[in-house]
């Protein structure tokens, strides 16, 4: 039976408004590079899917993120997945976490502000959805 690799998700509210989250993840490729879009909803909500290679897991991981409009601040909802679940080195070796991070950290660096509320869910799965919310 195959399956998906080691997911990781984060979720964190920073104090800017909505366009500037979008701005800055427009220009962060491993973000971006694959899938972006501003649903036509209210509140506003946008979607990004980005997608780099790993050495360390033999393979590509993907990163889905869910912006979200709340007022004057901005809920981010990361969740990135390792693509290799058999890699010969066993696990991801946290990557999936490392590139969870490197989102939330370009944020934080590209919108001059740091994030509150602020959640990591190691190997995150649907049975832990809640956990983002």
């Amino acid at each position: 039976m195959f399956g998906h690799g080691p997911s990781h998700g984060i979720r964190a509210l920073f104090p800017v408004v909505f366009d500037r989250v979008v701005d800055v993840l427009r220009g962060y490729k491993y973000a971006s590079n694959i899938y972006f879009t501003v649903l036509d909803a209210k509140p506003r909500a946008a979607v990004f899917i980005g997608g780099r290679y790993s050495l360390m897991v033999e393979g590509f991981m993907t990163a889905i993120t869910l912006v979200i409009e709340r007022g004057d601040s901005t809920e981010v909802r990361i969740v990135t997945q390792s693509n290799n679940p058999y890699g010969s080195r066993g696990g991801d070796l946290g990557m999936s976490r490392s590139y969870a991070v490197d989102i939330l950290d370009s944020l934080t660096s590209g919108l001059h502000a740091s994030p509150s509320d602020v959640v990591n869910v190691d190997y995150m799965d649907s049975s832990k959805s809640h956990l983002l919310s």
